[in-house]
């Protein structure tokens, strides 16, 4: 094997995992910038932080859209983490 095929292997396998898109399923809080059912390439994690301060768990709000279908389903069970969450972010 050569270097530079040496080289390429080294830099495909230290490269991250594909980004996984994900969908806020919060409620609409435009000033914050956050709409509900956006679809971002990846969890936000710069908004995330920003907003940690002011609404705890609006991280479990960006859901990977292989899952919305049953986090939709236990956003309306009360009690679910993700339905607290919801409820934090419309007081």
């Amino acid at each position: 094997m050569s270097k530079k095929q040496e080289t390429k292997k080294a830099v495909k396998t230290t490269a991250q995992a594909p980004a996984v898109p994900v969908m806020y399923l919060g409620p609409n809080v435009l000033s914050k910038g956050l709409k509900t059912n956006t679809v971002y390439k990846q969890k936000p994690a710069e908004l995330i932080s920003t907003l940690q301060g002011e609404f705890s768990t609006i991280g479990r709000l960006f859901v990977p859209v292989t899952e919305v279908t049953q986090a939709m389903a236990d956003l309306q069970k009360k009690g679910t983490p993700i339905n607290l969450a919801y409820t934090e972010m419309k007081r």
